[in-house]
Parts: structure tokens; C-alpha cells; sequence
């Protein structure tokens, strides 16, 4: 019973954690100092290798894997820009200018709405890398 109570717990912060209100960006003439690419970018490949891994090894559902792969994308288009990146339809993307990642979401998309995956996670995973990897 605890071990539910517990899991439960963690389920729910998890959740908390992944809806937390984020800051507003400031007035367009306002410049709060440029996120470190770099440390995204570090930081979004590993976790596009820990979904992966996790994936491959029956401890993710494929599904929720590849779910998880475009809104990993996402929020560091997200962390890049101070764009709402992961409320953002494809068509919103482009008009952003964003057409790598929305052409890299949109190769993840059938896998991750489909009864039965489209392509693989690896696939996905790669998609999304190379999405993270091109961001300029």
C-alpha cells in the first residue's frame, strides 16, 4: 500500500513539475540575457538518450516514449526561443520560422498519436536529435 502511496506522490510531482507555470518572456525591446545553447543542448541529448534507453529496455511504453521525444524538442525549441514552444500547432511553428523543428515534430507525429507505432523510438529519437543538433 505505501509503495502506491508513494508511487502515486511521485506521479503527481512529476506532473507538477512538467506543468509548472513558466515566466512570461518581457517587453520585445527587453533582453534577459541569452540562454546557454550549449548547456540545452547537452542537456535535451541526454535526455533524448534516457527516453531512448528506457524505451528499448520495456521500462517506457512506446507510446509515451515517443511523446515524450517531441515534447523533450519542443521544450528546448521552448528554452531556446522564450517562444510557448510546446502549446505551439505546427502551422504556428512556421510561421515562427521554426520549420526544422516543425518538420522534426511532424516526422515524430504518427508514432505518437497511432494505436500502433509508425516507426521506431530509435527513428524518433534520431529525428529528434538531429532537430537539437541543427539548432543554430
Amino acid at each position: 500500500m505505501w509503495l502506491g502511496i508513494l508511487l502515486l506522490v511521485l506521479v503527481a510531482g512529476w506532473y507538477g513539475w512538467l506543468f509548472r507555470p513558466r515566466r512570461a518572456p518581457g517587453p520585445a525591446g527587453q533582453t534577459g540575457g541569452q540562454p546557454d545553447l550549449e548547456a540545452l543542448r547537452s542537456s535535451c541529448l541526454d535526455a533524448i538518450e534516457a527516453t531512448a534507453r528506457d524505451a528499448d529496455a520495456g521500462r517506457v511504453p512506446v507510446r509515451d516514449a515517443h511523446q515524450r521525444l517531441s515534447f523533450l524538442v519542443r521544450e528546448f525549441a521552448g528554452a531556446a526561443t522564450a517562444l510557448p514552444v510546446t502549446s505551439m500547432t505546427l502551422a504556428e511553428l512556421r510561421r515562427q520560422g521554426l520549420h526544422g523543428l516543425a518538420d522534426g515534430i511532424a516526422e515524430i507525429y504518427p508514432s505518437e498519436f497511432s494505436a500502433l507505432p509508425v516507426q521506431s523510438v530509435s527513428h524518433s529519437a534520431d529525428i529528434a536529435r538531429q532537430v537539437v543538433q541543427a539548432w543554430n
